[in-house]
């Protein structure tokens, strides 16, 4: 008997890990039907224009701004709070 809950990294956003159905992966991901980006770190203006495939778009990022979500900043899932915070702090600053 084959096991239908067994998931696999393609099962998973590349930037905020959030689980990403086949279909998604097939319409908007990359060329190997992973996604780079998913409906949980990123807008779907952006989804549809090719981020969830990997690629680099002049529409900004929300990750970089994150009151561009529609939801409240703390109402977002960990795992993107987290890859928001990644960017956000990511701007060489050195402790001490």
């Amino acid at each position: 008997m084959m096991r239908l809950d067994v998931r696999t990294d393609q099962d998973q956003c590349l930037c905020c890990s959030s689980h990403v159905t086949p279909q998604f992966r097939r319409g908007f991901g990359d060329e190997g039907d992973r996604a780079h980006r998913c409906p949980k770190c990123d807008t779907y203006e952006r989804l549809s224009e090719g981020s969830a495939a990997g690629l680099d778009l002049e529409i900004p990022d929300p990750l970089e701004d994150p009151a561009r979500f529609q939801p409240a900043f703390e109402d977002l899932p960990e795992n993107v709070k987290a890859a928001c915070q990644q960017v956000a702090t990511d701007g060489g600053e050195v402790d001490g």
